[in-house]
């Protein structure tokens, strides 16, 4: 970026100020990897000269040499080049300690409310730099009458830290609004949890909270309400439903079984039913609804790991389903056969098709795991991970005890025939070996 020389000062400056924390390390790094760039082209110690211009000075400002840094720092105190505020900003949180005391004694006179409200974003950056906690408290001081730049922060660390640091500010409909709809889960919860600690907005916050906050509400209002978010869609609302219902003596199974039908309801059977509710589940693999078919794949794991109902949707359109037909059928060889699973890896198969086949394939044996990996380095869609799977089996098998079958053993040796050879030359090898494995 500055072997030719560095961006225009002007455009550099009027644009996102947080760029100038990246180019603060960028010169750093040049200065320290680069000798010419140390000895700061030409230039020594602190001889900056008596009228440096603009861009010699930002370079030294972040330069490597602490020297010269503080030199810098000397000179940007007088002056008012839309890149000297920003740079002493910078040298505040610098890791000598002359350097940022010269900073920080330059920079308070320039600070003010405009100045501060322009910087807000380049601050939120620079107080995570773990020097001491100055620049946090310049952000919390001014914060009051910052308040509102402060909480539309692009920058979503600082939007959260600021919006933690705000929770006494912000009046009780505020607060509720964002904890109702903001599109950061993080704030919302941050700004849902405080009204709890008041006790305030918890019918509202169980609406429309965040997960977490919602789930915490629900604690809040007791059995009865904890009945109606049995079918939640969230997860975590889900479960405390459950417990609070269980506390109460009551069975939340019995509760889904009454329900009508939604995706909170299989969901919750699957996660609360037994052995006898796997029929309900069933029924529901050939929903025409990929997400009903995925939350009934899922609860079967739970309540009838070995139903065999599961098995055709290994080919069922939706990328998502297969993925938890994938994670159901892992570890169980008796429900799918290697020969299906190979005739899944036809080229005319949708990719996620081949690529659950492949890797319950993976899943088998090591030795088919090899073989699996060499029939795939020819798919076009599958041979990146083919290729990186196949040299960490390979350094596995060393240390497997086992060996293939005959007619694996001639397979993969077939398939060497399109590897690299020094890798078809190690493969072999290890075919040779196992022939004496027990």
């Amino acid at each position: 970026m500055f072997e030719t020389g560095l961006p225009d000062l002007d455009a550099f400056a009027a644009g996102d100020v947080r760029r100038w924390a990246d180019f603060d390390v960028a010169v750093r790094r040049a200065s320290w990897t680069n000798q010419q760039w140390y000895r700061f082209r030409g230039h020594e110690s602190r001889d900056l000269g008596r009228k440096p211009s603009r861009e010699v000075l930002a370079e030294a400002a972040c330069h490597g040499n602490g020297h010269m840094r503080e030199a810098a720092v000397e000179r940007l105190a007088t002056r008012s080049d839309p890149e000297a505020l920003p740079l002493l900003l910078i040298r505040c949180v610098d890791w000598v300690r002359p350097v940022r005391e010269a900073a920080r004694a330059a920079v308070v006179s320039k600070l003010d409310t405009s100045a501060l409200r322009a910087m807000l974003p380049l601050i939120g950056v620079l107080r995570r730099r773990q020097v001491d906690d100055w620049m946090t408290t310049l952000f919390r001081a001014n914060l009051p009458d910052l308040l509102d730049t402060a909480l539309t922060l692009d920058d979503r660390e600082t939007r959260r830290w600021v919006h933690a640091e705000a929770i006494g500010l912000l009046p009780r409909e505020r607060l509720l609004a964002v904890a109702s709809t903001d599109s950061d889960f993080v704030v919302r919860a941050i700004c849902g949890n405080a009204l709890l600690d008041r006790g305030e907005c918890v019918e509202d916050l169980l609406a429309a909270g965040a997960p977490k906050v919602r789930m915490r509400a629900l604690t809040l209002l007791g059995t009865d309400v904890a009945v109606a978010h049995l079918a939640d869609r969230s997860s975590a609302v889900r479960s405390m439903a459950q417990v609070l219902v269980l506390k109460a003596g009551g069975d939340p199974a019995v509760h889904y079984r009454a329900m009508p039908v939604s995706f909170g309801v299989l969901a919750g059977l699957g996660e609360t039913g037994t052995a006898t509710d796997a029929p309900a589940l069933e029924r529901h693999l050939a929903d025409e609804r990929p997400r009903i078919r995925r939350v009934a794949v899922r609860g079967l794991r739970r309540v009838a790991p070995e139903s065999a109902a599961v098995r055709p949707l290994l080919t069922d359109p939706s990328p998502a389903v297969t993925r938890e037909v994938v994670e159901f059928l892992r570890g169980k060889p008796a429900l799918v056969d290697v020969p299906a699973l190979r005739a899944l890896l036809d080229p005319a198969r949708p990719v996620h098709t081949r690529r659950a086949a492949a890797t319950l394939l993976r899943d088998r044996d090591t030795w088919l795991r090899l073989h699996t990996n060499l029939t795939l380095l020819s798919d076009p869609d599958l041979s990146a991970d083919a290729e990186q799977d196949l040299h960490a089996c390979h350094q596995h098998i060393a240390g497997v005890y086992t060996k293939p079958s005959a007619e694996l053993r001639r397979a993969i040796e077939a398939a060497c025939a399109s590897v690299d050879p020094d890798l078809a030359r190690g493969i072999r090898f290890l075919l040779s070996s196992a022939r004496y494995r027990a």
